[in-house]
């Protein structure tokens, strides 16, 4: 920050974070629009409607997956948001650049829907998905570097780039299997909502698994405890 940059606490921090809830809002809402009810006609409505629907299943894939994306990235700002004790010039124009990318995303999501089976449409749609992911990434690290946030413990840091990277990696290794199969491509998309549920149901097995600590052996170790105790001996009568 240079000397005559004004760091902006409260008002301006909050205008900031809002105008981010808004812009990310927006975005979620211009996905519905890429969603479309077929206008049907004649006999055998049925058949129709289940073809159109059939038809349009890029479409819907794009806008699970796109609003699915959006939401982590909001939750991982809003993560960041309570943390924020002030914002600076150098924050909100990575803000900014976030933000823009995120605004776009509606676009390459109905580029997937409407041609994913081209090469092209994969790899706008994945690039658009790692840019999201490396601004938000930097957003959260400079806020650190920058000391614009409170204490935050190595176990949440450690968290947040785990929870960052893995739809970089997932989206960036689908760009080279975009030109070997684009369906294939979409396929491994599945991978970034299928690791965070594998990852909490593996973690709830665990803890299933290892329980409470048992009482017997808690009894245990207190009866070792009573015959380590030296002997008495006879009373005196």
């Amino acid at each position: 920050m240079t000397p005559t940059e004004p760091e902006e606490h409260g008002r301006g921090r909050d205008r900031a974070l809002s105008f981010s809830d808004g812009v990310f809002a927006i975005a979620a809402t211009l996905l519905v629009l890429n969603l479309k009810a077929p206008h049907l006609t004649g006999s055998n409505l049925d058949q129709q409607l289940r073809h159109a629907l059939g038809k349009d299943g890029g479409v819907l894939l794009g806008f699970v997956i796109s609003f699915y994306v959006i939401a982590r990235y909001w939750m991982v700002h809003h993560r960041l948001s309570l943390r924020l004790r002030r914002v600076d010039g150098r924050f909100i124009i990575i803000n900014l650049v976030l933000l823009a990318f995120i605004v776009f995303l509606p676009f390459p999501a109905e580029i997937i829907g409407l041609y994913g089976s081209t090469v092209t449409a994969v790899v706008l749609y994945s690039a658009t998905m790692v840019a999201i992911g490396v601004l938000s990434l930097t957003l959260w690290e400079y806020a650190m570097r920058a000391q614009l946030m409170g204490h935050v413990p190595a176990a949440t840091v450690q968290a947040t780039r785990t929870r960052s990277l893995i739809p970089i990696t997932v989206f960036g290794s689908s760009i080279p299997l975009a030109f070997l199969s684009p369906s294939a491509a979409q396929v491994w998309w599945v991978l970034l909502v299928a690791y965070p549920l594998l990852e909490k149901g593996v973690g709830r097995r665990w803890h299933r698994r290892a329980g409470p600590p048992r009482a017997s052996s808690t009894h245990a170790d207190a009866r070792g405890s009573a015959d380590a105790r030296p002997d008495p001996g006879p009373s005196a009568t």
